[in-house]
């Protein structure tokens, strides 16, 4: 990591600013894209909250006063089948011109240490299933594969979700 680069929670003020990331990381992935009109707006307000919420939080890489990564997560106290409460990373972001220099790793060890830090007792990062960098990167943090999930989409109201899939089993 760059010596003059600072790992810190969030400002009210740079919601919008990490949006922007936010924007930029979803038209980096494969099958992403821009996010939908008033889509930043309403992920800067969310990030914004992450300066003071008890349970969600978003740290920030800053190199001479710009921000250039992030991560984000939450403690979730959830149904009660884990140990309370579950940390949870959601999303870890370094502009392009500055990866490669250990940024993403010290903000990866900065929110497991922050998710330890307030109790988590299982710590979880999704990952797309055909992503194997992304999934490699998180194992050498110790995580491991556990969980499968499936998702079934309703394409632009489509109503795909209504219908009954051919093959699906009876009973």
């Amino acid at each position: 990591m760059n010596t003059g680069t600072l790992i810190r929670r969030i400002t009210e003020s740079e919601g919008p600013t990490v949006a922007a990331l936010w924007n930029r990381m979803a038209q980096e992935t494969p099958d992403g894209g821009p996010l939908p009109p008033g889509g930043e707006a309403r992920i800067g307000r969310m990030l914004s909250t992450a300066a003071w919420h008890h349970q969600a939080f978003c740290l920030v890489a800053v190199v001479d006063g710009a921000v250039i990564g992030y991560v984000n997560g939450a403690l979730d106290h959830g149904d009660g089948l884990l140990p309370p409460p579950l940390g949870r990373v959601e999303c870890l972001y370094v502009v392009p011109a500055h990866r490669g220099h250990g940024t993403g790793r010290a903000l990866a060890r900065a929110a497991l240490a922050h998710l330890k830090e307030r109790g988590a007792g299982t710590l979880r990062v999704e990952v797309c299933a055909d992503d194997l960098r992304a999934r490699a990167y998180w194992e050498r943090f110790g995580f491991e594969a556990d969980t499968v999930t499936l998702s079934r989409y309703d394409d632009a109201g489509s109503g795909a979700l209504d219908a009954d899939p051919a093959g699906a089993p009876e009973g």
